[in-house]
């Protein structure tokens, strides 16, 4: 049985050099062989470099697109950082304005003007009192006028120290102010609107003629009667009037915005 094994095997190693030299003795025979073989592999090989260079471009598309994300959220906080600088220039900008605005309706006008910060706010008297940075000597006085370039804010008091002083503002009850209505010989007394609910509280201007019959939206100035606030210093505009049994009534939108007082000027001569 072992011999018979041996016998195949011999025969099937002559068989297999045989066709080997058979192959390889014959050039042309082993070009189309090759060909032949190249050419059925060839569609794959085709199909595995177009695969190769998909998903190459996808790999590097993806790269791209990692590397775009990441320079759109840099942009994003240039954006927010410039916006931020923008809006602090803005604010710059509009201080200096003011600030323009101010110095030049102070040269304008002929009393001498003590320009003063808001250094001190209660919430509790929001719309009655203020505190500020001007005091006994910087020459401020109980019952000097105390106003803006846009118009009236009340008067000091004798809350009054070296570098400070309290002023109540034209919204306080207790302030009182004799003002002229525009283009009318009409004359009465402005006085602080107790807040209804809450709200912010108003001026109005009483004592006026049964006859007036003012329209909204005249001008109220200071008559200069009584020596405390200059004549012709721009109070407010008439919102609403009606006539009450004993006189004429307006209320009256003050022309200083109150809620954000920052800066004013302490008349501290009616002359220069």
């Amino acid at each position: 049985m072992k011999d018979r094994l041996n016998y195949i095997l011999g025969g099937a190693a002559i068989l297999l050099l045989a066709a080997t030299f058979w192959f390889f003795s014959d050039v042309r025979r082993t070009q189309r062989v090759q060909a032949g073989f190249l050419g059925s592999i060839s569609p794959f090989l085709k199909q595995g470099s177009s695969l190769q260079k998909y998903y190459t471009a996808k790999r590097d598309g993806l790269k791209r697109l990692d590397e775009l994300e990441k320079e759109v959220d840099k942009l994003r906080v240039q954006n927010r950082e410039l916006s931020a600088t923008n809006q602090a220039l803005r604010g710059v900008e509009a201080e200096r304005n003011s600030l323009k605005r101010a110095l030049g309706y102070r040269e304008e006008q002929p009393f001498q003007l003590m320009p003063a910060r808001i250094i001190a706010r209660d919430p509790s008297t929001w719309f009655q009192k203020v505190t500020i940075d001007r005091g006994s000597e910087e020459l401020i006085e109980a019952d000097q006028a105390v106003l803006t370039e846009a118009g009236l804010v009340g008067k000091t008091t004798t809350a009054i120290s070296a570098h400070s002083a309290q002023v109540i503002l034209i919204t306080d009850e207790n302030c009182r102010v004799s003002a002229r209505i525009e283009g009318s010989r009409e004359q009465g007394i402005v006085q602080g609107e107790r807040a209804i609910k809450g709200g912010t509280p108003g001026i109005g201007l009483g004592f006026l003629s049964k006859q007036a019959r003012l329209e909204k939206g005249r001008s109220v100035f200071t008559s200069g009667i009584g020596k405390v606030y200059p004549a012709n210093l721009l109070v407010g505009i008439i919102e609403d009037f009606r006539v009450r049994e004993l006189d004429s009534y307006a209320t009256i939108k003050p022309a200083v915005d109150l809620t954000t007082l920052e800066e004013v000027f302490v008349v501290i001569s009616e002359t220069k």
